[in-house]
């Protein structure tokens, strides 16, 4: 505050500096409030920058995140995957994890093993004249009484006799004469035929070559394992080489060209064919092996790729009528306009989608569908035990009545959570089943037709065991001389005759006919 003198110039002067003094106070406030809104904006500006930059650095975030877990549900769900969800071999089921092993036997409710008032079973004795040896077993020198241990002794001329069945292996050279005649009439000298098996000087018995194809077509064995078996149990007598092995398989085969051409008009001629195909390797690189047949024949062949081609060659889906069922896994192919035949979908595969399903998803609707599936074929196997034909007609409309709410609640479940690992695998299975619908359940209304396409999945099991084993094929040819030979050695087995005799034939230049097979399976 000022304070005033009485003296007008020196209160005036001393009140105007006074005034500038403020003016300059005021000047450097306003300069202070300036550099402070200037500050306030860059704050307010680096504020919404830094919220911006937030903003996304959370979005970016919560990508990853998400990413994250979709990565993690992928990873749960391929540990998750077995046989029952997918077509994983049980041989492959990690080391931490149970093996599922399928099993469509029906549950029947009584304790495991032999039931009670069961017939224990057991070797029947052989009659006398079924007797080759006999082995009497009396006391040595050195053998005395259990009760006193004194060795002095009388027979009783009593006895107590076992018996044992047991095989020997008993090698046997044989020599062959065919003798020379002259004919009386025209002095030609001619000799008795000698038989194609033959033609060598010396060579190996039908017998010998028909364990060596059994060995390498059924058994699996390796060319160098039936070589070194074949050698222990003859005492090294008979030593077949490796190269002998590998001939022997092509020229069984080249002797069943035609019976594979029989066959075939045979199986065209069926109501139901069931198929199916799996990859094999020829020298490194995928390739074919395929089973046509039911359970009687089993028709193979094999080729370097899997595709239209190949089917082509083949020659067998095309040759199927409109009056033929064709039983198989869900491939498009079997849809193509050129084929006649009428298409089954196997429900084993369906269901096992289904487990998939949820598996991966954690939806629900997959699981009551699989539930639904087999509780029906339950009550299909009840009813065709009670000697029914087919279901009543309101049973059939229930039971699509209740597929229709699981593929409608599937959807939902779908719609809600678009974004889960599994719901692009979820939206192709809904829509394969809504498609394709007739083709699945095709069985519920005629109780000839099978559910599912096991009997591919086993004829075709072999081939699998063989791959484990050797690995690969040498090429297409030897591979296509696999399915050659296994599809005699398994038409054979299906219908009762016995493989090494059917082997025998074939080494012997004389296999089964198609006729004579299924003449002698239906006398």
């Amino acid at each position: 505050m000022i304070k005033y003198t009485g003296d007008l110039h020196h209160d005036f002067e001393k009140a105007n500096a006074e005034i500038i003094k403020l003016k300059d106070r005021i000047l450097d406030y306003q300069e202070q409030i300036a550099s402070l809104r200037e500050s306030v904006k860059r704050l307010k500006k680096y504020r919404d920058s830094d919220k911006k930059q937030y903003s996304e650095t959370l979005a970016e975030k919560d990508s990853i995140i998400k990413e994250l877990q979709n990565r993690l549900a992928h990873a749960e769900a391929l540990l998750n995957h077995d046989g029952s969800n997918t077509g994983t071999p049980t041989s492959q089921t990690p080391i931490n994890k149970n093996k599922i092993i399928p099993n469509s036997r029906r549950n029947t409710g009584k304790n495991k093993g032999g039931q009670l008032g069961h017939p224990k079973a057991s070797l029947e004795p052989p009659t006398e004249s079924e007797i080759t040896d006999t082995i009497a077993h009396p006391l040595q020198d050195d053998d005395y009484c259990p009760q006193c241990g004194i060795s002095d002794y009388t027979p009783t001329g009593e006895s107590e006799v076992k018996f044992e069945y047991d095989v020997r292996i008993k090698v046997v050279k044989i020599k062959h004469e065919f003798f020379y005649y002259v004919c009386n009439n025209c002095g030609t000298v001619f000799r008795s035929q000698i038989p194609p098996n033959l033609k060598e000087k010396v060579q190996y018995g039908s017998e010998l070559q028909a364990f060596a194809l059994s060995l390498t077509n059924t058994v699996n064995a390796s060319m160098n394992k039936v070589s070194m078996f074949l050698t222990g149990i003859t005492g090294g007598n008979l030593t077949p080489c490796e190269g002998y092995i590998a001939k022997l398989q092509a020229r069984a085969a080249k002797g069943l060209c035609q019976f594979r051409a029989d066959l075939k008009l045979l199986l065209i001629a069926r109501k139901i064919v069931y198929w199916d195909d799996t990859v094999i390797f020829i020298l490194g690189e995928r390739a074919c092996f395929r089973f046509y047949g039911d359970e009687t024949i089993a028709y193979y062949t094999a080729h370097a790729h899997k595709d239209m081609e190949s089917l082509d060659d083949d020659n067998v889906l095309n040759l199927l009528t409109a009056d033929t069922k064709t039983m198989h896994d869900h491939n498009a192919v079997n849809y193509n306009d050129k084929y006649s035949f009428e298409n089954i979908e196997c429900n084993q595969h369906l269901q096992r989608d289904c487990q998939k399903n949820t598996d991966d998803t954690c939806h629900q609707w997959s699981d009551g569908l699989k539930e639904h599936i087999s509780t029906t074929i339950k009550d299909r196997n009840n009813a065709i035990a009670r000697g029914e034909e087919a279901f009543p007609e309101a049973y059939i409309k229930d039971f699509h009545r209740k597929l229709d709410e699981y593929l409608e609640k599937g959807w939902k479940e779908n719609e809600t959570d678009p974004n889960n690992y599994g719901a692009s695998f979820e939206r192709t299975l809904l829509n394969r089943i809504a498609k394709y619908r007739k083709n699945y359940f095709l069985w519920i209304e005629d109780f000839s037709l099978p559910t599912t396409n096991n009997l591919s999945e086993r004829g075709l099991r072999g081939v699998k065991s063989h791959m484990k084993i050797s690995g690969q094929f040498e090429s297409e040819v030897a591979a296509d001389n696999h399915a050659l030979n296994r599809t005699y050695i398994e038409t054979c087995r299906r219908n009762g005759i016995n493989e090494i005799d059917a082997l025998q034939r074939l080494c012997e230049g004389n296999p089964y006919t198609v006729a004579e097979i299924f003449s002698t399976a239906h006398s």
